[in-house]
């Protein structure tokens, strides 16, 4: 099914809800985490009625990168509560984006762990429902999240741009690469590997940090997909070509709940973080977003 909102939608939501800019002053929020890091967020109070917003960032971004920065304004300027954390990635106070050749010390579970501290932070502020959005890298980290023992509070995930953790290798190659770190595994080697990882052609970090990453590649995160409890809805561009043309068919088939925006890329830059912002207030406003809607 077709459907363009466009700014009627955006303006429909604000009379009927009454928001105005009241909402919108920002703080920011700081978190000791458990290994002494300074964990930070952007946080802006808005309508107690609606749910609070967890946006997170992509690879190695922050929360000012331009989807995510414009998308936790957008919602934070019609009402609702957003917190945009940056995830430590082992620095403390982190607020720069880290570069590929950098010496990566984080890894997946260490991330997970970060969110469900925000989550319980957000809890902790008396919001009892929250709902979960990501973009890039962010999405597939909370699919991990909400895999593992998500806070009860979180009712929904909107998941944009959904990717695995493209490792760019072809089968063979996998894994004789997943034997290789394997065997490290087990010896227990803490030195350096350089594979590729999201956008690194040479990602640098142990081999237990670089598996926490690799391992959730299309198949488990399909199948993980497909059986979580919590409501998802997936966004994407059709002019995203990152994971190759079967993707989009591939997680239709695992959670049908899935909008496509004609046009949109990767970034769902200029003209399209409209509509990326109509596809996510539908979802907001739903239990479920509607299947198979198509910008």
């Amino acid at each position: 099914m077709r459907w363009r909102p466009g700014y009627l939608t955006i303006l429909f939501v604000w009379l009927i809800f009454g928001y105005s800019l009241q909402y919108a002053q920002a703080d920011e929020a700081r978190l000791t985490l458990m290994d002494g890091l300074i964990a930070t967020a952007a946080y802006k109070a808005g309508n107690p009625e609606l749910p609070a917003v967890l946006i997170l960032h992509g690879f190695l971004q922050t929360r000012d990168s331009p989807t995510v920065h414009q998308l936790a304004e957008s919602l934070s300027d019609i009402g609702y509560t957003v917190l945009s954390p940056n995830l430590s990635l082992g620095i403390s106070k982190r607020n720069k984006s880290l570069v590929c050749e950098a010496i990566h010390l984080h890894s997946m579970e260490g991330d997970l762990k970060e969110i469900d501290t925000w989550v319980n932070w957000l809890v902790s502020k008396g919001h009892n429902q929250i709902v979960l959005i990501g973009h890039n890298y962010g999405s597939l980290m909370l699919i991990a999240y909400l895999s593992s023992h998500p806070n009860p509070a979180v009712r929904k995930l909107i998941a944009v741009s959904l990717v695995d953790a493209q490792v760019d290798m072809g089968g063979q190659q996998w894994q004789k690469t997943e034997t290789d770190l394997q065997h490290k595994l087990n010896d227990k080697d803490a030195s350096l590997v350089q594979y590729a990882l999201s956008f690194c052609k040479k990602y640098p970090t142990s081999a237990q940090n670089y598996m926490s990453y690799a391992s959730w590649q299309r198949t488990r995160v399909l199948k993980v997909l497909s059986h979580l409890r919590v409501p998802v809805t997936i966004i994407i561009g059709d002019g995203d070509t990152r994971l190759g043309a079967s993707w989009a068919s591939a997680l239709k088939k695992a959670n049908p709940s899935l909008v496509v925006i004609k046009g949109a890329d990767h970034f769902m830059s200029g003209k399209y973080q409209f509509d990326l912002l109509n596809a996510v207030l539908v979802a907001l406003r739903l239990p479920q977003a509607k299947q198979g809607l198509s910008y």
